[in-house]
This record gives structure tokens, C-alpha cells and sequence, in this order.
């Protein structure tokens, strides 16, 4: 798409600006943007906001002077009737605003998009929230056979996510590449939610230290005065330089004008420094290769990042004994469990940020605190309690969001063992949570001859009525979820205080 260049479409505008914001709110901030010189707007029938952009372009003469890309999700394609009218013209691009839950089901909406471009609904084919290379391969090739290609991906990337590889491919095919969630995200907004996904896609890049010093030191003149770059100018330039399109989004007036200008930095040394700190982590001289404890070598290799490196040594600073300990308890061949334990420490990073806390300082003194308690605790239970419950903390799903706000109350829990983990990992977290202290990690297997004890916290189920342990009888099925965790059928053979039971095939 030589448009984008030709026309210097450097920066997106965002209008997602809140579905709680009052019309005239929203026409005053996109307005505002047009003032300061953005001619690329991304719209949304999501966003809730479309006529109040429509209003702000004709108050300025500036509708046929404006790029317009609007996304539609799979779903809402058959909404589109009459959404344009007040623009009084198509949008320059209409762009799947993410994948269906199929590749062949995206395809087919695909298709429907691809249609209203050739009968004149807009003029570029563009797809959001694109997973992987291979399935955007396969949208490129299929947007071929409707005879509208792809000319533009909008993805999330920011320096923790850079979405390489898509990039890449990007790239290498001529369709431009728009980057969203650049800043991070507090959450907020018709986007944005506490859903699942990888946690370094919920980090706030601007509340790094390592950016905010490298901002402080680039300083600009602006009217009679100078100033240092803001973390978020920093993150602007750096996009810029690496061929991304980003979308950009203040309700500051000054704000806005100085991340449009963002791109026009020059600060090569800066920009050296940043790719630094991005870049894949270098194995000399750090933790990970210096330290003599296997746990602890593997917890580092099990996420090659470098922010998570950085995390990770803030941590073993102030808690290296508890830290180490945990990394044992699951021990080096435990990639995955090791992985996720840094994920764990990452999200928790994500929930003090968007919770506006001071967070590095925060991270400390919560690992400190444990650590203290491990370390000095007499007694033997608490003890072993408080460990156990750490290491719940850092083995829930990672990936899992939610919670933000309780988040914060997660440390003083552990400390006084009042954590009660949602899927439990160990005895203590078991007990804690009312099932059975023992971990059954796979289904007894049918024919198997079982005793049961009422301290299982097995539930029994006869058809979809529930049945108390002491009420069992002889020669009845039941649909058990044994131990809280395993969901099989059984005959009871015998009843009483310690009935015994054979495991069956589910009754159909």
C-alpha cells in the first residue's frame, strides 16, 4: 500500500475512546487529534464512537482527507447497513476485526468483507488479531481467490511482544503493519478486558524504570523551554524505527501532539540502548549461567526474555532462599511448571500497574515479606504452610486473567494463610480448599477396586440428585468426582462407615 507512504501515514489515531464517554466528549478528543495532524484513523463498530468521528471530520472539512480503516468482527458483518451514512462515504479499509473460532469460519467471513470491497464499501482488505504465520498464509492465500488482498494487519505488539514472525511476513509481502496495545493497557475501554493471554501482553511499558531513565536523558525544546521524552515518545520512536504503523491514543491535547511528532526523533544512541533491553537476553554474565543451582538455572532458561530476566533478578535480590526453594520444589526438568511460575511473577507485575502502585517497589517488599516469613517462622507448619501457599500462587494458569483489583490482597493471604488457590496443586492448597489432600492426577482406570473414605472429599452424584457419603448403598451407581478432581463411575460393592467400590463405564 504505496497510500500509506505517499501520504506520510506514519501514526494511527485510536477511537476507542470508552463507550461511557458522552458523544460530544468523544467528537472533542478525535478533533483534537485531526488539529494536531493525524490523518489515520482506526475505527471500530465496536468502539461505540463512529458518528461522533464522523461529526468531528465534517466540522473540519476532512472527511475525503482522512484514511478511515474500520473493523467488524465476524459477527456484526450483517450490521454494517447504513453505518457509513454519516460519513457520506466508504471507509478506506474495512478490516476483520478478529478471527472466527475456525480458519475456514474466518474465510468465509473473509469473503463477505472481500464481496463489499469490489461492490464499492471500501478499497483495502485488512485482518486484526491474526494468531500465527500459518494461518495468516492461509487468509492471504484465500483473500487472492476473492481477488482482494490483504493490504493490512493490525495486531497487538509493544517491546515485551514484538510479534516477530508476523512481521516478518508482513513485510516480506508488502501489507502494512499497525501495531495496538503499544503502551500497554489498563483495562479499560471496549477492547480491553482481564481475559486470557500470555501476561506479557498486560505489562505497561511505560511504567518501566529502565525506559523512564532513557527518557529522562533525551531531552527536547519545546517553545522556550526544554523537556525530557515521556516513556510512551520513547515507545512511538522506537515502533517507528522498526517499520510499525502505531496507534496512538491521549486525551491530552499537548500529549497528542507530542506523540505524533514522536516519530520524527532522532536519537540513535537511545534507540541502541532500548534494542538492548528488548533484544533476546545475552547469556553472559548473568543469573542464569552464573548460578550453581540446577532449579534455579532452569527456572531463568524456561522463558528466554529479557524483562522476565530483569523481574526475576529484582526478585532473587530481596527473596533468593524462598525463590530458590520453590524453583526446587518443582525442579529442573519442570520447564513448563517453571515457565509458568515466571508467567505468575509477570502477571502479578501486570495487576500492580494497572492498579497504579508503585509496583517495582511493591514487588520487593511483598518478596521480602515472604521470605522474612520463610526464613525466621518457628513454627514448623506455619511454615511449611506459607511455602506451599507461595507455591500455589505462582502454579494457578498464568495464563488466566481476572481479578485485578484482589490481586493486591493475594500476599498478605499467603502470609497469614488464608489463600485459598481456585485449582489446587498440592495437599496444603487441597485442604485449603476443601478437597482431599491427596493429588489424583488421572482417573482410576475401569475394574479398578476402590475403599472409600469420607476425608476424600469425593462427591457422588445418583442421577442429578447429590448423595451424602454415609447414605451410599450396595449395588447403586453413582457419577463420582473422586478426590475433588477426577470425574468417574463407580458400583458400590459394599456400604458402611469405609464402603468399597469398583470403578465402571459411564452408564449411557
Amino acid at each position: 500500500m504505496r497510500e500509506f507512504a505517499g501520504r506520510g501515514l506514519t501514526q494511527a489515531f485510536g477511537t476507542d475512546v470508552g463507550l461511557t464517554r458522552p458523544a460530544v466528549e468523544t467528537q472533542r478528543i478525535v478533533g483534537q487529534a485531526l488539529d494536531a495532524g493525524y490523518r489515520l484513523l482506526d475505527c471500530a463498530l465496536l468502539y461505540g464512537s463512529f458518528r461522533s468521528v464522523c461529526a468531528a471530520l465534517k466540522e473540519r472539512d476532512l472527511v475525503d482527507d482522512t484514511f478511515i480503516i474500520f473493523k467488524v468482527k465476524p459477527t456484526e458483518i450483517s450490521e454494517l447497513k447504513g453505518v457509513f451514512r454519516p460519513l457520506g462515504r466508504a471507509p478506506d479499509l474495512l478490516m476483520l476485526h478478529e478471527m472466527a473460532a475456525t480458519t475456514a469460519k474466518t474465510v468465509i467471513a473473509m469473503g463477505e468483507l472481500a464481496n463489499r470491497i469490489r461492490g464499492g464499501s471500501a478499497r483495502y482488505l485488512g485482518l486484526s488479531n491474526v494468531s500465527t504465520v500459518e494461518e495468516l498464509q492461509t487468509l492471504c492465500e484465500a483473500a487472492q481467490g476473492f481477488r482482494v488482498p490483504v493490504s493490512c494487519v493490525q495486531n497487538r505488539c509493544s517491546p515485551y511482544y514484538q510479534d516477530t514472525e508476523i512481521r516478518r511476513y508482513c513485510r516480506e509481502h508488502g501489507i502494512v503493519y499497525l501495531a495496538y496495545g503499544l503502551m500497554g493497557s489498563r483495562q479499560q475501554g471496549a477492547c480491553h478486558d482481564e481475559g486470557y493471554g500470555l501476561p506479557t501482553l498486560y505489562l505497561l511499558p511505560t511504567q518501566d524504570p529502565r525506559l523512564e531513565a532513557l527518557a529522562q536523558r533525551l531531552q527536547f525544546r519545546d517553545e522556550d523551554r526544554l523537556r525530557p521524552a515521556s516513556t510512551g515518545e520513547l515507545l512511538l520512536y522506537w515502533a517507528s524505527a522498526q517499520g510499525i504503523i502505531p496507534v496512538a491514543f491521549s486525551t491530552n491535547n499537548e500529549r497528542v501532539r507530542y506523540n505524533l511528532n514522536a516519530s520524527e526523533i532522532s536519537a540513535v544512541t537511545t534507540l541502541r540502548a532500548m534494542e538492548v533491553l528488548f533484544s533476546e537476553p545475552r547469556m553472559d554474565g548473568v543469573r542464569a549461567t552464573l548460578t550453581r543451582n540446577p532449579p534455579v538455572r532452569a527456572l531463568y532458561l524456561s522463558l528466554r526474555d529479557p524483562t522476565a530476566w530483569w523481574l526475576l533478578d529484582e526478585v532473587f535480590r530481596v527473596a533468593g532462599p524462598l525463590l530458590t526453594a520453590l524453583a526446587e520444589r518443582a525442579g529442573p526438568g519442570s520447564t513448563v511448571a517453571l515457565r509458568n511460575m515466571v508467567y505468575n511473577l509477570i502477571r502479578f507485575v501486570g495487576d500492580l500497574q494497572s492498579n497504579d502502585m508503585p509496583w517495582l517497589d511493591m514487588l520487593r517488599d511483598e518478596f521480602r515479606q515472604f521470605d522474612t516469613a520463610y526464613r525466621v517462622t518457628a513454627d514448623v507448619d506455619a511454615k511449611r504452610r506459607l511455602f506451599e501457599l507461595c507455591y500455589e500462587w505462582l502454579m494457578k494458569d498464568a495464563m488466566a486473567g481476572g481479578g485485578v483489583k484482589e490481586a493486591l490482597d493475594r500476599p498478605a493471604e499467603i502470609r497469614g494463610g488464608d489463600y485459598v488457590p481456585d485449582r489446587p496443586v498440592t495437599a496444603t492448597g487441597r485442604v485449603a480448599k476443601g478437597q482431599s489432600a491427596r493429588l489424583v492426577e488421572r482417573p482410576p482406570p475401569v475394574g479398578t477396586l476402590l475403599t472409600l473414605k469420607a476425608d476424600d472429599h469425593s462427591t457422588f452424584m445418583e442421577g442429578y440428585d447429590p448423595v451424602l457419603f454415609a447414605h451410599l448403598a450396595a449395588n447403586h451407581v453413582y457419577d463420582v468426582s473422586y478426590c475433588g478432581q477426577q470425574a468417574i463411575t463407580v458400583r458400590i460393592l459394599t456400604a458402611g462407615s469405609r464402603p468399597t467400590a469398583r470403578v465402571i463405564e459411564p452408564e449411557e
